[in-house]
């Protein structure tokens, strides 16, 4: 049964509420755009900017661009993929407004990089010209495979544009991903990508390969990884994320746990969180 709509009223109401109360515990959030009225988003966004808070914009497709670009004028950090706005026209509109509030269009390519567009997708020409033009582009290999051609090439458009190109990798290292890696991507990857003999020595090599560029390799750790292992990626530049119980307290790995956590990753080098993989 729908609620009445004195009812749902209230209900909006205490949410709202609910979302400035989060706001003053002087928290970054991250809200999606269909969670809330446009009046109470907008209202959020000014509360925070006001406060000196990040918030993060979640982009489902609900809203035009038109009616967005209110919430990039508060600075708020723009998350889209290619599901929610798979066109160029829209994305390069976005981008200008927040280039212009001085915040960030974060972009996650969750289908296959297509030569030509379609109806309902970004050609990957187009994606060359908005990276180089400063969106940053998270890909993930989880659902498609990925051509490290082309992905060397959207690196190398991100670092002429001065955006992030962002890299999930599921599956055993490559050789490919140095190169990626020295070409300024940042690259994500589980513990379990190091199961192999030999391993261990390529993504220290990719985590070298990053650091150099400006950028880095960064490791999940789900399962666990012996402790010299551990610290031979952390000494070659890679953020150490620990997705495990941290240990206790007689525990060989507490230091280093401490230890990894100080290198925290930029905002834009991961799509919304760390706490898991895309």
């Amino acid at each position: 049964m729908d609620k009445h709509p004195v009812e749902k009223g209230i209900e909006d109401v205490v949410k709202t509420y609910e979302l400035l109360d989060r706001i003053r515990l002087g928290r970054d959030l991250v809200i999606r755009d269909d969670q809330f009225e446009p009046e109470a988003l907008l209202d959020a966004a000014r509360f925070a900017r006001s406060k000196g808070i990040r918030l993060s914009l979640l982009d489902t497709g609900r809203f035009e661009p038109s009616g967005l670009e209110w919430f990039i004028r508060e600075r708020v950090r723009f998350y889209t993929s290619d599901e929610a706005r798979p066109r160029e026209p829209e994305l390069a509109r976005l981008l200008k407004a927040c280039l212009s509030a001085r915040t960030f269009l974060a972009y996650f390519q969750n289908g296959p990089l297509q030569m030509q567009p379609g109806a309902d997708s970004v050609s990957l020409e187009a994606l060359r010209g908005l990276t180089s033009a400063g969106m940053d582009i998270h890909i993930s290999n989880r659902a498609h495979a990925r051509d490290s051609g082309n992905l060397a090439e959207l690196a190398e458009n991100a670092a002429a544009g001065r955006s992030y190109f962002v890299y999930y990798h599921l599956g055993p290292l490559t050789p490919e991903l140095t190169g990626l890696a020295a070409a300024g991507a940042w690259i994500h990857f589980p513990d379990r990508s190091l199961n192999a003999e030999d391993a261990a020595g390529l993504a220290q090599e990719i985590a070298r390969a990053a650091r150099q560029a400006g950028s880095r390799a960064a490791v999940y750790v789900e399962t666990g990884l012996p402790l010299p292992v551990l610290e031979g990626l952390f000494a070659a530049g890679a953020a150490v994320l620990f997705r495990t119980p941290p240990g206790d307290r007689e525990s060989l790995l507490r230091p280093f746990e401490q230890k990894a956590r100080k290198r925290e990753l930029p905002a834009r080098a991961f799509y919304l969180f760390t706490t898991f993989l895309p």
